[in-house]
């Protein structure tokens, strides 16, 4: 085993493609919480992104007919070699995204999970009888889709990257990832080195950053087979849009504006505020699940507002590589905290009230907390992406999921109250994913993952439901001779 897993002397400024190899241009790695550069990476362009589908297409024919153990294998191996270089990972992840360190292990945690759960699906049955007339056989099998393209963002890089890739493999596909250009390294690079080290035959995964125009070699190719994006709907929309002219298989993952429900019959305050605080300011809110409106009962609006806001005003915000005590760090994108400013700014101006917070020091935006938010300001509307809580008021159940699902996005959401009225309440609002008395923000490798409406289409990964995503339908017969066709 090699001392460290990534060995910058062969990868600064390239790409992987059957090696690390010269993009067209190179791109600085920014570390969001100084802003100084910290290394370098390739960018691909269409012709390399096309080179690679082809590359991947023939390696994947011959990837589907290793037998199961072997692939069963090299992902358990994958994932002892992801703890044994844990620090080393842990520690890009939180230079490249500004994570803490709790939050770069539970991603590593996370893929473990993701790894492990794979490496099962191998040895599992794939297929089924079907009934058929006399003398013939007749199957219903899962085979693989071929080449699928994977574009991820950067808030969730090692999960959103891991949930793709490991199930992908494990069910005989070959891979081209094009992590976002803020986190190639812990989001790319370091898949293409574990799975490298663990011996996955050569041309199966290709790691290739790209930028604009560039990206739609990944969706129109003729050799891919299957597109699987995270990000923003926005995006979603233009990536199925391409997709779909060749009939690609698209399965999105779009943005979310979770609804937070506290009823008037919640029983542990201390342990709703806690949820609340994580489901809001967890990684600076950077999650698609991240709580976007917290809908309190008038009789204990008050009393919410004025716990939630000084629970907030104890989060430790700074970066998290000097100082272990941070709650989260920087925002990743450096156009985030003009756009939060701006959120609050309209807020502030169509009558919201500003308890807490609103300010910004370079890349880090402060824990905010908005009151009496209304549906024409864009905290209302908008998925914020940000250390934002937009707090309003109800007064009937029916007006609160009136309110949870006036949105055109469905991910996650959360109910706190009695359990059988938090989920008469939760069964009628439109999302992919509710919780009762919990997090909005909870995940796990064994559940299926997804939203509805604008938010993506439908609960498509994790544990069984990858058989699903990663495989499709093939009818097989087997007849013992040929039979005459008669002709009436």
């Amino acid at each position: 085993m090699a001392d460290k897993l990534l060995n910058w002397d062969q990868m600064d400024g390239k790409l992987y493609s059957q090696g690390w190899r010269d993009g067209v241009k190179k791109m600085d790695i920014i570390e969001p919480a100084t802003e100084k550069t910290i290394g370098q990476v390739a960018l691909g362009s269409a012709e390399i992104i096309a080179k690679a589908a082809k590359i991947a297409a023939k390696a994947q024919k011959e990837w589907v007919k290793v037998p199961p153990e072997e692939k069963r294998s090299l992902l358990i191996k994958v994932d002892t070699l992801l703890h044994q270089y844990a620090d080393e990972i842990c520690e890009w992840t939180m230079y490249e995204i500004g994570a803490t360190r709790s939050k770069a292990q539970f991603e590593i945690n996370f893929c473990s999970d993701e790894f492990l759960e794979a490496a099962s699906y191998p040895t599992q049955n794939f297929g089924t009888f079907l009934a058929d007339r006399a003398n013939r056989k007749s199957y219903g099998m899962r085979v693989p889709y071929g080449v699928v393209a994977a574009i991820t963002p950067s808030n969730v890089p090692l999960i959103l990257a891991a949930r793709v890739i490991a199930p992908a493999i494990a069910t005989g596909n070959a891979v081209l990832l094009r992590p976002h250009p803020s986190s190639i390294v812990c989001g790319g690079f370091i898949f293409a080195r574990l799975f490298e080290e663990a011996g996955l035959p050569d041309g199966l995964l290709h790691v290739i950053p790209a930028r604009g125009k560039d990206n739609e070699a990944f969706e129109s190719d003729p050799n891919i087979s299957m597109v699987h994006f995270t990000g923003s709907s926005s995006t979603a929309q233009k990536i199925a849009e391409v997709a779909s002219r060749s009939l690609k298989k698209v399965s999105v993952s779009g943005s979310g504006k979770n609804p937070l429900v506290v009823l008037d019959d919640v029983e542990d305050m201390d342990a709703l505020i806690s949820n609340a605080i994580f489901s809001t300011f967890y990684f600076g809110g950077q999650s698609c699940m991240t709580a976007g409106r917290h809908l309190v009962h008038r009789s204990l609006y008050n009393e919410y507002l004025q716990r939630f806001v000084a629970a907030a005003k104890e989060l430790v915000v700074d970066n998290p590589v000097t100082n272990p005590d941070t709650f989260y760090g920087p925002m990743i994108q450096p156009g985030s905290v003009k756009r939060q400013t701006e959120i609050v700014r309209d807020a502030v101006a169509k009558g919201a009230k500003l308890h807490l917070g609103g300010e910004a020091k370079g890349s880090f935006f402060y824990p905010t907390v908005l009151s009496d938010v209304t549906p024409e300001m864009q905290a209302w509307q908008q998925e914020i992406f940000g250390p934002i809580a937009a707090i309003t008021v109800f007064d009937t159940d029916s007006e609160a999921i009136a309110k949870a699902n006036d949105t055109p996005y469905g991910l996650s959401g959360a109910v706190f109250g009695s359990p059988t009225r938090a989920t008469r309440v939760a069964e009628q609002i439109h999302t992919g994913m509710i919780h009762i008395n919990d997090r909005t923000t909870d995940d796990s490798a064994y559940v299926p993952f997804g939203g509805v409406k604008l938010s993506g289409n439908g609960g498509r990964y994790g544990s069984y439901v990858n058989w699903n995503e990663y495989t499709q339908w093939r009818w097989f017969t087997v007849s013992e001779k040929p039979s005459l066709i008669s002709s009436e």
